[in-house]
């Protein structure tokens, strides 16, 4: 998935969850690019070139940076700036993480080595443009709903 999918799906399941303040969207869409620092043509790998690749050297692409100890260590961090913050990344990485078993395999118990996937009979790429069209239909029949329950 790409980052902007990954940033509609998160900021959108927010919404449909509760969350609205502008902060808390951007908690949740940064927490849904958080993963894909591993890759340095993620979003935010672009913003810190220099991690990405080593990250991605070291380790491969989604081993810890998609794992559940990685979520674990984001906990304590966030924990310590915020409490409140705690399911705004929960939102943020659990859709990202949901969203990569569809289009590749992601290593949930890193350093266990074992990937998990879930594979449907298609290509990743079309997974990401039926999940995008599926966006698109939901807006257009929700999205005075959705404005409605932002606060500015």
């Amino acid at each position: 998935m790409t980052g902007p999918t990954h940033l509609l799906v998160s900021t959108t399941s927010a919404i449909y969850l509760g969350y609205s303040s502008v902060t808390e969207l951007l908690v949740v869409g940064i927490a849904s690019l958080i993963c894909d620092i591993d890759r340095k043509n993620s979003l935010l790998g672009r913003l810190i070139p220099v991690l990405p690749s080593f990250i991605e050297g070291l380790l491969g692409k989604r081993t810890l940076t998609h794992s559940i100890p990685f979520l674990l260590l984001l906990a304590m961090v966030v924990q310590t700036i915020n409490s409140n913050w705690i399911p705004l990344l929960l939102i943020g990485f659990i859709s990202h993480v949901i969203l990569d078993l569809f289009t590749g395999s992601v290593a949930l118990l890193y350093p266990y080595s074992k990937k998990f996937s879930i594979r449907l009979l298609v290509p990743p790429v079309f997974i990401e443009t039926a999940v995008l069209i599926g966006l698109g239909v939901f807006y257009a029949f929700n999205w005075l709903d959705l404005y409605s329950r932002i606060q500015l």
